[in-house]
C-alpha cells in the first residue's frame, strides 16, 4: 500500500534525518510531499524523489537563524493537492510544524511527531524565553495531538514523559547512517584526505575533529580549553572544525587566544573526507538528542569522546567504543582525550567496533522499517 506523506519542518535541507528518510520513503514507491521554508543555501539543493513546496516566512532571524511562518491557506492546499494521508514532522519550534499539525487535525488526518533533542538554549534570553514558551505550549500541545511521539534514543523518554506523553504513543527508532556513503576504505576519500592534508599543512599531528552548527550548546569552549591542556605537554595536537554558526568567530578569537592550532573549514556539502581526516571525532554538547554525527564518525571507524547527553550513551559505551564524560568537566573531557591519544591500537580497536555497531544496528534501511511499519499500524 502506497501512502501520501507529507514532512512539515522549518528548514528540512538543514535535517539530514528527515532528508534521508523521506528519500527511502519515497525509494519504496510511497508519494512524499515536504513543506518547509528555505535558507539561502537551499535554494541550490534540489530533491527528485520528494515534492517540496516552499514556505514563505513571514520574518526571518538570520542571526539564530529562525524563520516564523504561519501558512494555514498554503498547508491546506498541499493538504488538498497531495491528497496526505499522514504527516510527519521533528519538534524543531517550528511554527510551519504547528500549522501542519492544525491542518491535519482539521482534516481528521494522523500526525506523528518526533523529538530529535532535548531542547535549544542559546546566550540570548529573549529567545530562551521564546523557546521555552513554545515547550510549554504548542510543544505540549503536538504530543498530546500526535497519533505516536517517535524518540532518537531510550534517553529522551523521560523528557516526553514530562511533557505528559503516554508510553503507548511512544516509539523509540534511532537515526541511521549510509554505511556505504561513510566508508573509510573508500579509494576517492583516501584521495581526498591526502589533498586535505596538503591544502592544511597537516603532518604528523594527532587531529581531534568535531562536526556540527557552531553555538554555545556544543560545548565547544570546553574543547578548546582541553585541547589548549594537551598541546600545553608539548604534543603535536590540531583541532579540525567542520561547520559554521554563530559563534565562529567567537571560537577563532579563542583558538589564537589559547595559542592551539584550530583549522575552520566552514560548511562542508560532503563532510566524509573530514571525518577520514581525523584520529579522534569529540562533541561536548550540553544537551543532545542522538546526533547524526556521533553515528557517522563511528561509521568512518573514529574513537568517540562525548558527553553523557541524550541518546549518545546509547550507542557509546564507555571504555569499549570511545569515552563518556560528565557535561562541562574538563579534566576529564581532557583525560579521555589524552588516553586515546597516546594509544594509536585502541583509537584502532574502537573504531572498528564502531564501524560495527553501525552496520548492525544503525543504517538507514532499519530506521525506515520502523517509520514505514508505524505508518501502516496508525492508517
Amino acid at each position: 500500500m502506497n501512502i501520501n506523506i507529507l514532512f512539515a519542518a522549518e528548514y528540512y535541507f538543514s535535517s539530514p534525518p528527515l532528508i534521508h528518510i523521506s528519500k527511502e520513503l519515497a525509494k519504496r514507491k510511497h508519494n512524499v510531499s515536504v513543506a518547509t521554508s528555505y535558507r539561502a543555501v537551499d535554494k541550490k539543493a534540489l530533491e527528485e524523489e520528494v515534492r517540496v513546496f516552499e514556505i514563505e516566512p513571514l520574518i526571518t532571524i538570520y542571526k539564530i537563524p529562525r524563520a516564523v511562518s504561519f501558512p494555514p491557506l498554503k498547508m491546506n492546499k498541499i493538504f488538498r493537492e497531495q491528497q496526505v494521508e499522514i504527516v510527519h514532522s521533528p519538534n524543531d519550534y517550528s511554527n510551519n510544524v504547528a500549522t501542519a499539525a492544525i491542518v491535519a487535525k482539521a482534516a481528521k488526518r494522523p500526525f506523528v511527531y518526533a523529538i530529535q533533542g532535548t531542547g535549544t538554549r542559546t546566550k540570548n534570553l529573549v529567545v530562551n524565553l521564546l523557546i521555552s514558551a513554545y515547550d510549554w505550549t504548542a510543544a505540549r500541545w503536538l504530543l498530546r495531538e500526535a497519533r505516536k511521539v517517535i524518540l532518537l534514543s531510550e534517553g529522551l523518554v523521560p523528557t516526553a514523559e514530562k511533557f505528559g506523553v503516554q508510553k503507548s504513543k511512544i516509539a523509540v527508532i534511532p537515526s541511521g547512517v549510509d554505511n556505504i556513503r561513510f566508508n573509510p576504505e573508500c579509494d576517492q576519500v583516501k584521495e581526498e584526505v591526502s589533498q586535505l592534508k596538503e591544502k592544511f599543512n597537516i603532518t604528523n599531528e594527532i587531529i581531534i575533529g568535531y562536526v556540527g552548527r557552531l553555538y554555545s550548546a556544543k560545548g565547544l569552549t570546553n574543547l578548546f580549553s582541553a585541547v589548549k591542556e594537551i598541546a600545553g605537554n608539548n604534543r603535536e595536537i590540531a583541532l579540525l572544525i567542520v561547520g559554521d554558526g554563530a559563534q565562529r568567530r567567537e571560537l577563532e578569537t579563542l583558538s589564537k587566544d589559547l595559542k592551539i592550532k584550530a583549522l575552520f573549514t566552514g560548511w562542508q556539502h560532503d563532510t566524509v573526507p573530514y571525518y577520514s581526516l581525523m584520529d579522534i571525532f569529540a562533541l561536548p554538547s550540553l544537551y543532545e538528542g542522538l546526533p547524526n554525527v556521533v553515528l557517522e564518525a563511528m561509521a568512518m571507524k573514529k574513537p568517540v569522546v562525548a558527553t553523557m547527553v541524550g541518546g549518545i550513551p546509547d550507542v557509546l559505551t564507555n571504555d569499549v567504543n570511545g569515552f563518556l564524560v560528565p557535561v562541562g568537566d574538563v579534566s576529564q573531557l581532557t583525560g579521555a582525550l589524552e588516553k586515546l591519544i597516546e594509544d594509536e591500537e585502541l583509537r584502532r580497536k574502537m573504531g572498528d567496533t564502531n564501524r560495527q555497531k553501525v552496520e548492525e544496528h544503525f543504517l538507514w534501511s532499519h530506521t525506515v522499517d520502523k517509520v514505514e511499519r508505524i505508518y501502516r499500524e496508525i492508517l
